[in-house]
């Protein structure tokens, strides 16, 4: 923020002087304008975001409840999740390539992602396309080969959007609680964490006018 009114502060002093070059201190503070209004802008969406991740795994069951929102409506996360152009890009963290190696989006439909580590480890996630019902619900199953013991949970994903803001919630259900404690402590949580970021960041350019 003190850049913002660094910024702005100059800008005004332009405006106050006068010269034989008005014209271009006149196009030159008003550029400075528009940055100024611009990291401003940025500053409101950032503020803006929905950083309320919450991870739930009640001791001795065998299911995770895990919630966020975020600051666009439901059709642009549908967008988000369902295209695989755009899951390509948010899917796991942030130093992480993905490819995808089968997107069958539709009830019994199979779908493989591929993402390598910066250390070049390869990891696979698979699943199963259940149920879907179009910017409400999905349900698929999800695993990661050679992890788990090869467990898969069964994931129920809804979206409710409140005011323009979504708010997204997945129940897993892994088959027993020694496979449910596994996937917790694989570290899952920081691939949601950035995971989400990175979604952030996409909904925000969805949401964008077009020029």
């Amino acid at each position: 923020m003190p850049r913002i009114i660094a910024f702005g502060a100059y800008a005004a002093r332009l405006r106050r002087r006068r010269t034989p070059r008005d014209a271009t201190r006149r196009f030159w503070t008003e550029q400075l304008d528009r940055l100024a209004a611009y990291l401003a802008m940025l500053i409101r969406e950032s503020d803006m975001q929905k950083k309320d991740l919450a991870i739930e795994a009640p001791a001795g069951e065998r299911h995770i409840v895990l919630t966020r929102t975020f600051n666009a409506p439901r059709s642009l996360v549908w967008r988000a999740i369902s295209q695989p152009e755009h899951l390509i890009r948010w899917w796991g963290p942030h130093r992480h390539a993905n490819r995808i190696l089968q997107f069958d989006w539709r009830v019994g439909g199979t779908w493989r992602i591929q993402t390598t580590t910066p250390e070049g480890q390869s990891i696979v996630f698979h699943g199963t396309y259940l149920e879907i019902e179009p910017e409400w619900k999905t349900v698929q199953t999800f695993g990661v080969e050679g992890m788990y013991g090869d467990a898969v949970s069964t994931d129920t994903l809804t979206l409710e959007e409140i005011d323009g803001v979504t708010h997204y919630r997945v129940v897993s259900v892994l088959p027993d609680v020694a496979s449910r404690d596994g996937m917790l402590a694989s570290g899952m949580e920081t691939g949601v964490v950035e995971g989400f970021e990175r979604l952030d960041a996409i909904l925000f350019e969805l949401a964008a006018p077009k020029p």
